[in-house]
């Protein structure tokens, strides 16, 4: 397979080093203007900083480029790739998403979005698990994704609006969102609170949400962008049990998943607690390229990857946020 990689940054070069781990990926051209013409990237990489050089045809592309050049973009890309993988989100708004997804469709190409939350374990093993239907249905979620970004974070592109569509509703609550939908079926704001307390800038560091999941449950949300201990985490209450999921690896701490029992004094031989402890190594996005390679290639099924109908439901939700919402900021 011959790929095409825009944008060879953080993200970008991630993307380069799990596709060349991939024995179906033969040849990987980055196109990057800050990247010097002819730097190799890996053993299967070479950069290009010329449009000139996207001439011909590729098997599959990857966009990893801030959000508004990922949208400017998109439509040069989508006449050379049947397949396209854009790094999260799709657009910076419901209406981009959709503009986004028709011009693919008169290019015969399809759009998958990087949203590699879904393919850290405890996520797959939860998922699993509220697939299998053995823990009844869903009461109830609270959910929690914080961190705290990094000195100079106000002047990133990612606190300006117009580049990034939002404050921290899109970047990183979108990834939430979609976990929302993606766990349970379906999400919908019904309530909340945007708020700027901590960064000099003029989108949100900080948003409290509820929204309705289907069959009656709620999910609350807690986002931020100040917490000093970066927080993963997922509560899910069944009729059942209770699962704990916390950590994402690195500086979210280890990736875990904890069921607790219903009424444990009714089986007072059984563990109070099972916990699964999958260590401190991401490696989501490696997981991610190689279910976006699968949905590529049809050698086997595409497990997890998220599509652009489920990325374009997780904008709705953004848009929501920005426009039903009150907000000091």
């Amino acid at each position: 397979m011959k790929i095409l990689v825009v944008g060879a940054g953080l993200i970008g070069a991630q993307r380069i080093q799990a596709l060349t781990k991939l024995a179906p990926v033969t040849e990987i051209v980055a196109f990057d203007p800050k990247v010097p013409e002819g730097t190799r990237l890996s053993a299967k990489a070479e950069a290009v900083n010329e449009l000139s050089a996207f001439a011909g045809k590729y098997d599959a592309a990857f966009v990893a480029t801030p959000h508004d050049t990922a949208v400017a973009l998109l439509p040069r890309v989508f006449p050379l790739a049947p397949f396209i993988l854009i790094e999260k989100p799709l657009g910076r708004t419901a209406a981009e998403a959709e503009s986004l997804i028709t011009a693919a469709n008169k290019s015969n190409s399809r759009i998958f979005v990087g949203l590699n939350y879904r393919f850290l374990k405890n996520v797959q093993h939860l998922k699993n698990l509220l697939s299998s239907g053995e823990y009844g249905k869903v009461l109830g979620v609270d959910g929690v994704l914080a961190h705290g970004a990094q000195p100079g974070y106000e002047k990133s592109w990612k606190t300006d609006a117009i580049r990034c569509g939002g404050g921290v509703c899109i970047d990183p609550g979108i990834h939430l969102f979609d976990l929302l939908q993606w766990l349970f079926g379906g999400a919908e704001i019904v309530a909340g609170h945007l708020s700027r307390q901590f960064w000099p800038i003029q989108v949100e560091d900080h948003a409290s949400l509820a929204l309705a999941l289907p069959g009656g449950a709620v999910a609350n949300l807690y986002l931020s962008l100040s917490s000093w201990q970066s927080r993963m985490e997922l509560t899910v209450e069944t009729e059942k049990a209770q699962f704990l999921l916390r950590g994402r690896g690195k500086f979210y701490g280890s990736q875990r998943l904890t069921i607790v029992t219903k009424w444990p004094w009714l089986q007072p031989g059984q563990p109070r607690e099972t916990q699964f402890d999958y260590g401190t190594e991401d490696v989501s996005l490696q997981l991610e390229t190689e279910d976006f390679i699968a949905a590529c290639t049809g050698t086997k099924p595409a497990l997890s990857i998220a599509t652009s109908d489920d990325a374009l439901r997780s904008m709705r939700i953004v848009d929501a946020c920005y426009t039903k919402l009150p907000k000091t900021c």
